[in-house]
């Protein structure tokens, strides 16, 4: 093997147990910062994958020998070796696996990259074909979408393109961005959630957020055998996400708007390319609870990435280094775990029990036992009907039976359940028990033993004080209340709007059928006889003075007797107009042939000439 591949290959390899240290320490530092500020665990995630692009260039300089240097080394050492002899980098020899593997990395690898190259291929087809089928936006939207970029701060020609390839707004381009704007947003927001959603777009702008997305996938092309890349890279979007929401509502300053806007396009949405951002990216229902003030501080990292990453690390370093007696606590580690996971009841309140009915939960969340509840001894067993999409996720929850007090802890707990995956729109029976607790029980202020065999599990448990519990529960109500008045006068919007779309029909086809008529009536008038060539018998002028009348008859270019030609006509128009551009004449045939020229002063039609 050349020393150049050898390198290479040996790079791609470590980078394994190196990708997973660098993606426990991510883990690590998004933990210590899931109370910071989205930017700053942006920035982090930033940073970890930069040092994972990095590391294998670094690995691969670092274990690389010239071959002129490999053979003077050997040749000092042994002597001159035998014809034909393959030269390999000096240094200790690689383990038995490493050795194993080293052959057959680098031709895996380069089929795979290969592979991920076509999705990026593929990716700039779809941009390029999404703004290629696109409009540009009418000018009022253009004003209004420069007031808005100006309010955020970008100083950037951004270009506006009504599509209807895509079903949500998302931005395309770095150095030329362009927002893509399906026709069915326009329809579907209002004008406040527009103007919020298009500030999410302008916050991608502002930020290169683009370019980020590109050198994102541009890594995952080429790392894409390691699950910390791809973990990662998730990470970064899922903040960035919440960056732009963040700079959105700071810009329109309504958060509750803006989580209804995502709502909307939740429900619009399709698959966009991946090189194209959009506003329903990232976490959308944890985005709308932060929005909405339901989700408790920012969101840390998941435990299971820091988990497998740990897990897999010490593997990793043990087969490299034959440390057999590393995998004791492991293998301890991962039989607590699983016993987590099998008695999932042990994140339930004391007192409540759930019976799912034969139901399969592949994971759900603990039931707590109202404190105002406990404290008043209401008991009772509360009946929920889960409806359940295609995933096994619960769509909507509803309270069959039970009492009052307890309803809302059992909703809001199925409501994040997730059962083993079904048909869309099977229905799922589950009860939660709730008994009042024995004294000794209620007292205890941390935790709820239970015990399985020689394991003692106890789950920490810490019940808030009544008058916080009964704040944040009026809380929950207010914003309840406000979303549902929300939703009530967007109802009355769409009626008043169907009202006037069905006016504006009518007024339509009204309009057509004076047309026709007057279309009629132009054909009618034109098969009568025509009035040129006709002698012009008499000249009368209505709502002028003696002196007025007597100077525009003297001013016009026929006179009684005169033949009244095509360009006489025009001739007597001109004369008017000068004299007074508000004068309205006529030609009216008499019954004797001749005609009848009639001049009317403002304020004279119609109504004047019949009566007279």
């Amino acid at each position: 093997m050349m020393a150049l591949a050898q390198a290479l290959s040996a790079a791609l390899l470590h980078f394994v147990w190196q990708g997973l240290l660098v993606a426990f320490l991510l883990w690590t530092a998004l933990f210590l910062l899931r109370k910071r500020s989205a930017e700053a665990r942006y920035r982090a995630s930033c940073a970890a994958l930069a040092i994972l692009a990095v590391l294998p260039v670094i690995t691969a300089v670092a274990v690389y020998t010239p071959p002129a240097q490999a053979v003077a080394a050997a040749a000092a050492a042994v002597g001159v070796p035998p014809p034909g002899a393959v030269w390999t980098r000096s240094g200790s020899a690689p383990t038995p696996w490493l050795r194993t593997l080293e052959p057959w990395a680098l031709p895996v690898w380069s089929l795979g990259v290969l592979l991920f190259s076509l999705r990026l291929v593929w990716g700039c087809r779809q941009v390029a074909v999404l703004r290629r089928q696109g409009r540009p936006a009418d000018a009022p939207l253009l004003a209004a979408l420069s007031a808005l970029a100006a309010r955020m701060g970008v100083a950037r020609p951004v270009r506006i393109l009504i599509t209807s390839l895509a079903e949500g707004p998302s931005v395309v381009g770095w150095l030329r961005p362009v927002i893509l704007l399906p026709s069915a947003t326009l329809l579907g927001l209002t004008p406040d959630q527009l103007e919020a959603v298009l500030a999410h777009e302008f916050a991608h702008i502002r930020r290169y957020d683009y370019l980020v997305n590109l050198l994102q996938i541009l890594a995952e092309t080429l790392l894409f055998y390691h699950p910390a890349v791809w973990w990662t890279s998730a990470r970064i979007r899922h903040e960035r996400e919440l960056c732009c929401d963040d700079l959105a509502v700071r810009c329109c300053g309504d958060a509750l708007c803006y989580a209804r806007a995502l709502t909307r396009l939740e429900r619009l949405r399709v698959t966009t390319p991946a090189l194209a951002l959009g506003s329903t990216g990232g976490s959308l229902l944890y985005r709308i609870q932060r929005l909405a003030g339901g989700a408790a501080g920012e969101s840390g990292p998941s435990k299971l990435p820091a988990v497998l990453a740990l897990s897999l690390g010490l593997v990793c370093f043990g087969l490299n280094l034959h440390w057999a007696h590393g995998q004791e606590p492991q293998a301890k580690t991962s039989q607590r775990e699983n016993f987590l996971l099998k008695f999932g009841r042990v994140l339930d309140a004391a007192g409540v029990t759930v019976d799912l009915g034969g139901a399969a939960v592949l994971h759900r969340t603990g039931v707590e036992y109202p404190w105002s509840a406990l404290e008043n001894s209401i008991q009772g067993t509360v009946a929920v009907e889960a409806t359940l999409d295609a995933a096994g996720n619960v769509l909507d929850a509803l309270v069959t039976s039970g009492p009052a007090e307890l309803r809302k802890a059992a909703l809001q707990s199925v409501l994040q359940w997730h059962f083993a995956p079904d048909q869309t729109g099977s229905r799922r029976q589950v009860a939660l028990s709730f008994r009042t607790p024995p004294p000794e029980a209620r007292r205890e202020e941390r935790g709820v033993a239970v015990e399985s065999g020689s394991w003692a599990v106890t789950t920490a448990r810490t019940e808030p004080a009544r008058e916080e519990v009964e704040k944040l529960e009026r809380q929950i109500g207010e914003l309840q209340e406000a979303i549902v008045a929300r939703e009530q006068a967007v109802v009355r919007t769409n009626e008043a709007v169907a009202a006037a779309d069905a006016q504006t029909r009518e007024m339509a086809e009204k309009i057509a059928e004076l047309e026709n008529r007057l279309q009629a009536a132009r054909e009618s008038r034109s098969e009568e006889r025509p009035l040129a060539g006709r002698t012009l018998k008499r000249i009368d002028v209505i709502g002028l003075s003696d002196q007025l009348r007597t100077t525009l008859v003297a001013r016009l270019p026929v006179h009684i007797g005169d033949a009244v030609t095509h360009q006489a006509m025009e001739a007597i128009t001109a004369a008017l107009r000068q004299f007074d551009e508000h004068l309205e004449h006529t030609l009216v045939p008499l019954e004797d042939g001749q005609i009848e020229l009639r001049i009317m002063a403002p304020g004279f039609g119609v109504f004047e000439l019949r009566r007279k």
